[in-house]
């Protein structure tokens, strides 16, 4: 996994190479990795709440079909 750092403009821009979804901008390159690291962790936990939430119905078809 590559990870880009480039200067725009007045700031930086952090970006995952081959992840549109995945960049930050900031005035300094050190604030942009950690607001990359951020809208990493927001991501994750998107996806953490949807594999729950498919798990929960899941669960519930199964106890559907139990029935």
């Amino acid at each position: 996994m590559k990870i880009q750092i480039n200067k725009d403009g007045e700031g930086f821009l952090a970006k995952v190479e081959g992840q549109d979804n995945l960049f930050a901008f900031a005035y300094s390159k050190q604030e942009a990795i950690s607001e990359l690291k951020n809208v990493i962790d927001m991501i994750m936990d998107f996806h953490l709440e949807q594999l729950n939430i498919e798990r929960l119905a899941k669960k519930a078809l199964d106890n559907l079909h139990a029935v």
